[in-house]
């Protein structure tokens, strides 16, 4: 006769080698694979639960239809915009050419000439910039950002979205469901609906999509488009600084963004169109109709400045390692200088192994992240690479100055990495981010004026110092590095 606790092992067993096999199956990384196979062993039940949660980058049936459906209508739409703005990638030199090509060819998406851009550091400046923008708007404006937190001057911006939509401008605002869900139960969620603004939350987390698509995919963009001339990107969320997450410990945000003006902006436009169609569905269905911005109607711009640059949208509707071939690409064409900012430092190997190799052939690296992160396990995951970066020559300053959460790759002064990824697994499969490279060395030099004056503000890890940590740490730090890959 068969006991309940035979019964029972026999079950468990049966999951775990099903499980196993769903694993094995898909073409995943190694480390990720082992990770997960170690997890459904070694935790009975919860590991089995946990990846049938976050296991795999599932979307949902009828967001994967839709896109691939509206895949080479977007790639048409991309090369049209373009237009005649369209940049040789030969013609931006040797440096730049492969990562241009390369992010042409994932993305999708061409150089494009004829851009003003400015960069902003201070959120007094981007918030008051935003709102100079919404109030001179006149036929449609959008807003797609993973936070909005209804506090500080980001009132203000909602005023000001409020103020567009009664005059009769068309007003799209897109959220994430999980970075915002605050705001979405707010006053001021009410007030822009009852303006008629259209509000999109992207992904929204329920109990009912849990069965459907992977609960931890995000949509972690920031992109602000006017009138389909003016736009904003970067790492900075409708969030005031001087109000968010007050009780972190970890102090105020950093963050920068650039504000354009040029051909890109209805590329950018279309990409948030995108997104909302992606989530709402076609006109016509009880899931709402997309915006304005998809409208065929809409023309490649003039120029406006001598600025090229290509966007560059990933996210888990992508190729696996998307991004990251774009970031290694760029990595591995530095020859003199290479200085990343980023708050999240939790890569893979692949980018360390281009970092140190970078160092090893003479560029002078640096790497800065902040002191104090929001994200114990992150913390202690970026700081098992840490050893086998210093020992390759690469300099490692902590920013004392606040959160730093500027995300950016200034590469030898002459092109730019720039925007909402992070250097981390998750900004890499499981985010849909942006990111824009910047290929003008102006630019480039007000980008490196940034990252030098975070300098100003940092501690450096002094090597030596680092390798008398204690066993402890560093078993911890290296347990935080295999989970790296489920984050």
């Amino acid at each position: 006769m068969f006991t309940p606790a035979f019964l029972l092992t026999c079950s468990h067993g049966a999951i775990c080698l099903a499980l196993m096999l769903r694993i094995l199956s898909r073409r995943n990384p190694p480390g990720v694979s082992m990770a997960w196979i170690l997890l459904v062993l070694a935790v009975p039940v919860g590991g089995a639960l946990l990846y049938v949660m976050i296991g795999e980058r599932r979307l949902g049936r009828r967001w994967i239809e839709r896109a691939e459906a509206e895949r080479p209508v977007m790639a048409d739409r991309f090369a049209r915009l373009a237009g005649e703005s369209e940049v040789d990638a030969a013609a931006l030199g040797l440096a730049a050419e492969p990562t241009a090509r390369l992010a042409r060819a994932l993305g999708g998406i061409a150089v494009m000439s004829g851009h003003r851009v400015e960069l902003f550091s201070e959120s007094a400046r981007i918030l008051q910039g935003l709102i100079n923008d919404i109030d001179a708007c006149k036929t449609h404006c959008s807003l797609e950002f993973y936070i909005w937190h209804h506090a500080g001057r980001v009132l203000d911006v909602i005023d000001a979205l409020v103020r567009a939509a009664q005059r009769g401008v068309q007003v799209t605002i897109l959220m994430d469901g999980l970075g915002s869900r605050p705001f979405t139960r707010s006053a001021a969620m009410h007030a822009l609906r009852q303006a008629g603004v259209e509000v999109v939350v992207v992904l929204p987390v329920s109990a009912l999509r849990l069965a459907a698509a992977r609960a931890d995919l995000r949509n972690h963009r920031k992109i602000a488009v006017f009138d389909h001339r003016i736009a904003w990107t970067g790492s900075f969320n409708l969030a005031d600084p001087l109000e968010f997450k007050r009780d972190a410990g970890v102090g105020q945000w950093i963050d920068a963004m650039v504000r354009i003006e040029g051909p890109s902006c209805a590329v950018l436009g279309a990409m948030t169109a995108a997104m909302a169609f992606l989530q709402q569905g076609p006109r016509g269905q009880d899931m709402g109709a997309p915006s304005v911005v998809l409208d065929p109607a809409v023309r490649p711009l003039e120029v406006r400045g001598p600025v090229a640059l290509q966007p560059f949208p990933s996210g888990p509707g992508f190729a696996y390692q998307h991004v990251e071939s774009v970031l290694l690409s760029a990595i591995y064409s530095a020859r003199r200088e290479l200085i990343l900012t980023t708050p999240y430092f939790a890569p893979g190997e692949s980018i360390v192994m281009a970092l140190r190799s970078a160092a090893r052939r003479g560029v002078a690296v640096t790497l800065i992240v902040p002191l104090r992160c929001d994200s114990r396990l992150v913390q202690y995951a970026s700081a098992s690479y840490f050893a086998d970066l210093l020992a390759a020559g690469i300099r490692i300053e902590r920013f004392d100055g606040g959160l730093l959460h500027t995300k950016s790759m200034v590469v030898d002064g002459e092109f730019a990495v720039f925007g909402t990824v992070n250097l981390d697994l998750r900004s890499f499969h499981l985010n849909f981010e942006l990111s824009t490279l910047i290929y003008d060395r102006a630019v480039a030099e007000r980008l490196l004026a940034l990252q030098r004056s975070y300098l100003k503000q940092c501690k450096p890890l002094d090597a030596s110092l680092w390798k008398g940590r204690g066993l402890g740490r560093r078993i911890l730090e290296n347990a935080a590095q295999l989970a790296s890959p489920m984050l």
